[in-house]
């Protein structure tokens, strides 16, 4: 016989997580159901930025125009696997529709909705739950090597001042006076500070589940295989280890969600993003903010454990093994810009980012599916955008209007 709940959470991410505290904070009895502990999956080797400017997406015409280099540089910051590539070319052909002007211009505009409320939606979910030593307040900032570096990026700055995010030019003293740990002739960068980090990704994640669970929440270690709507309006979930009969279920696995989501008859292009990083525990150097390589493309954030060096994607499926050349060529980046930088005890980490054609999640109700919601596909921007998901979920189960219009991000878009 089925154990009967009132809500089950697939999938205990930072998402997942998010979602089931605020449901259970509002009076929803919620399970946390997943086959890892809380935040051991992608969540707990993310880059730990609260990337609220990075609103433009992936899919854009230069990133179109760079797939031959892509495939022939096996250590640059994006690549594909050959032996992926077949798989690959339905999702490619996806993401160039998307990268269209008229298209990544929609997707741009919706991450901005999504980003801009990042901040203020952490500040309620921390300060709910006594967290908010979690997350920093210094901004980012992007270094530039090279003045051609900055130049080239004139346009990229100028468009994200258009969607509305705030930027400011830095000059080498001023970026210096930040971070004096950087080389002496760096060419400037760039300040965002309406930005912010976590200095522990993983311990995010379970002390939200600690306090989820404090306050009447129930986090069950199981695989979920099935979802089958019954008659009357509840779901039937088969788990490894029994069945659970709930009366609404949200579907917030990651790259994982896929498998659930065509059970019920969706059909969605998700794929992973795999991205690597190499942490740091003794760094010998130290950084007050994240900062970003405008040439080298990864991130450098600063930790409790040390410094982690995150940032690279490589497209090639949830089962080929990791190429952890990908985190070490980090440190050589690395050193690069911070001459002081010490590799001692360093450890290595690969995850699978979810992520859709268009470089946007899945959040809303299923369309038929009245007590089914879903909340995947998040990309890099996973903890970024985690908490604002929680409360779109929230509004979508009391029955009220989010403040952000989802209809864009539909699981039947595509």
């Amino acid at each position: 016989m089925s154990k009967k709940i009132d809500t089950l959470v697939v999938g205990a991410g930072i998402v997942g997580t998010a979602i089931a505290e605020r449901l259970q904070s509002r009076g929803h009895q919620t399970v946390l159901v997943d086959r890892d502990a809380p935040g051991d999956g992608c969540s707990s080797g993310n880059a730990g930025h609260f990337a609220t400017d990075v609103v433009l997406p992936l899919a854009n015409p230069s990133t179109i125009l760079s797939i031959p280099k892509l495939l022939s540089d096996p250590l640059g910051p994006l690549t594909i696997r050959w032996s992926y590539l077949p798989r690959m070319l339905p999702w490619l052909l996806r993401f160039a529709r998307a990268a269209l002007p008229s298209n990544a211009r929609a997707s741009a505009q919706m991450l901005r909705e999504l980003n801009s409320r990042s901040i203020a939606s952490f500040d309620r979910l921390l300060g709910r739950t006594g967290l908010q030593a979690l997350m920093v307040k210094r901004g980012a900032l992007t270094l530039y090597e090279t003045e051609s570096g900055r130049q080239r990026n004139r346009a990229t700055v100028a468009l994200l001042r258009e969607f509305g995010v705030q930027v400011e030019e830095l000059d080498s003293g001023p970026l210096r006076e930040l971070e004096p740990a950087v080389i002496k002739d760096v060419a400037g960068g760039l300040y965002f500070p309406k930005t912010a980090h976590t200095v522990n990704p993983l311990r995010l994640v379970q002390e939200l589940a600690k306090s989820f669970c404090s306050g009447g929440g129930e986090v069950q270690r199981a695989e979920v295989h099935r979802l089958q709507p019954q008659p009357g309006g509840r779901v039937e979930v088969g788990l490894d280890s029994g069945n659970i009969d709930a009366r609404r279920v949200v579907v917030a696995a990651g790259a994982w969600s896929g498998t659930l989501v065509q059970q019920l008859g969706y059909r969605v292009p998700l794929d992973t993003e795999r991205g690597y990083h190499l942490m740091l525990p003794q760094p010998g150097v130290e950084l007050t903010r994240p900062m970003v390589s405008f040439e080298r493309s990864f991130v450098m954030t600063p930790m409790e454990e040390g410094m982690r060096l995150a940032g690279t994607v490589e497209l090639a499926g949830l089962r080929a093994a990791p190429n952890y050349r990908r985190a070490d060529i980090l440190f050589d980046h690395a050193q690069k810009i911070l001459p002081g930088l010490q590799r001692g005890e360093a450890t290595r980490w690969m995850g699978f980012r979810p992520s859709l054609p268009d470089s946007l999640p899945v959040i809303g109700r299923a369309p038929r599916e009245e007590n089914i919601y879903f909340a995947f596909g998040h990309q890099h921007l996973g903890l970024t955008q985690a908490a604002v998901t929680a409360e779109i979920i929230d509004d979508l189960v009391a029955g009220r209007e989010p403040a952000v219009d989802v209809r864009p991000l539909a699981v039947d878009r595509f």
